[in-house]
C-alpha cells in the first residue's frame, strides 16, 4: 500500500484528462448518445402505450419493466466506456480491440456496484432505525413527536443529535465507496471482469490513504459546487437576456445547450479522471506503467 496526498490526487486527476481527455469525449459522448438513442426507444415507446392504454395495469407493469431495461442497458455501456478509458489511460493500446471486454466487465460492474449500494443502504436503514430507538429512549414520544418538530418544540440536544447523525452518513458514503474508488481501474489494468475481486483489491490498496481519499472527494465536490454556483449565475443571467429577446425559444436553447457543455461535460470528464487518479497515486506500478 502507497500512501497518498490530496495534492497528488488532484495533480494527477487533470493530467489523466490532459492525456485522455480526446478518448474521454469519444467514448463517453458515444455512450451518451447511443444511451440517449435507446431511451428514446424504450420509453418512448413505453409511455406511448401507456398513454393509449390507460388504466391497464399490463401497459403499466411493461413500462416498468422498459424503464428497468433501459437502465441495464445504458449503465452497461457507461461503464463499459469507462473501463475502456481508463484501460487505454493507465495501460495504453485503442480501447476498440477491448469493446467486448469492455460491455462484459460494465455489466458486472454495474450489477455489483449496485448490490452493493442496495445492501449498504438497507444496512444504513436498519442502523437508522437502531438509532431512533436509542432516540426515543433518550429524548422520549413527546420529543420526537411531530407536533413539537413543527412547533420548534423539539431539544436542542434532538437536534444536535440528527444533525450528528445526518453528517457520518455522508461521511460513511464518501468513507466506504471510497475504498472501492479503484475497483474499477483495477478490473480495467487487470483486464478483468470480476468487480468483487476487484472490490477486495481496492479496500486493500486504499487502506493507508482512506481519510486522504475521503478528503480528496470532498475538495472535488466543493470545487464541483463553486463550478456550478458561478456557471449558474453566469448563465442564469444570459438566459433571461435570451429569453428577453424576439427570438428567446432558440436563444434559451442555445443557453441550454452552451450550459451542458461548458459544465456537464468538465463534470464528467473530471469524474472519470478521479478513479485513475487515486489508483495512480496508490498502486506501486512505476509512472512508466500507467499514462501511456
Amino acid at each position: 500500500m502507497v500512501k497518498m496526498s490530496i495534492g497528488a490526487a488532484i495533480s494527477e486527476t487533470f493530467a489523466f484528462l490532459k492525456a485522455n481527455w480526446m478518448q474521454m469525449l469519444l467514448w463517453l459522448g458515444g455512450a451518451v448518445v447511443l444511451a440517449c438513442l435507446l431511451g428514446w426507444l424504450l420509453i418512448g415507446s413505453a409511455m406511448s402505450s401507456m398513454m393509449t392504454a390507460q388504466g391497464d395495469p399490463s401497459a403499466a407493469v411493461g413500462a416498468l419493466g422498459s424503464f428497468l431495461l433501459f437502465a441495464l442497458i445504458a449503465g452497461t455501456i457507461v461503464f463499459a466506456a469507462s473501463l475502456l478509458i481508463w484501460r487505454s489511460g493507465l495501460v495504453g493500446g485503442e480501447p476498440i480491440s477491448d469493446i467486448g471486454w469492455g460491455l462484459g466487465a460494465g455489466a458486472a460492474y454495474m450489477v455489483a456496484m449496485l448490490v452493493v449500494y442496495v445492501a449498504t443502504v438497507i444496512l444504513m436503514y436498519i442502523f437508522l432505525f437502531i438509532i431512533g430507538l436509542f432516540a426515543f429512549a433518550i429524548f422520549g414520544a413527546s420529543g420526537m413527536s411531530l407536533e413539537s418538530l413543527a412547533t420548534g418544540g423539539a431539544s436542542a440536544g434532538l437536534i444536535v443529535f440528527g444533525i450528528l447523525i445526518y453528517i457520518a452518513i455522508i461521511v460513511f458514503f464518501l468513507w466506504f465507496f471510497g475504498r472501492l474508488s479503484v475497483a474499477g481501474p483495477l478490473m480495467a489494468v487487470e483486464r478483468s471482469s470480476n468487480p468483487f475481486s476487484a472490490f477486495i483489491e481496492s479496500w486493500r490498496l486504499t487502506g493507508a490513504s482512506q481519510w486522504t481519499i475521503v478528503g480528496f472527494n470532498l475538495i472535488m465536490a466543493i470545487l464541483f459546487a463553486i463550478f456550478f454556483f458561478i456557471v449558474t449565475m453566469l448563465f442564469g443571467g444570459l438566459g433571461s437576456a435570451a429569453m428577453a429577446s424576439p427570438d428567446g425559444g432558440a436563444g434559451s436553447l442555445v443557453g441550454v445547450l452552451l450550459l451542458v457543455i461548458v459544465v456537464y461535460v468538465p463534470t464528467i470528464l473530471i469524474s472519470v479522471s478521479m478513479p485513475a487518479a487515486v489508483y495512480r497515486c496508490i498502486s506501486a506500478k512505476s509512472g512508466s506503467d500507467v499514462f501511456a
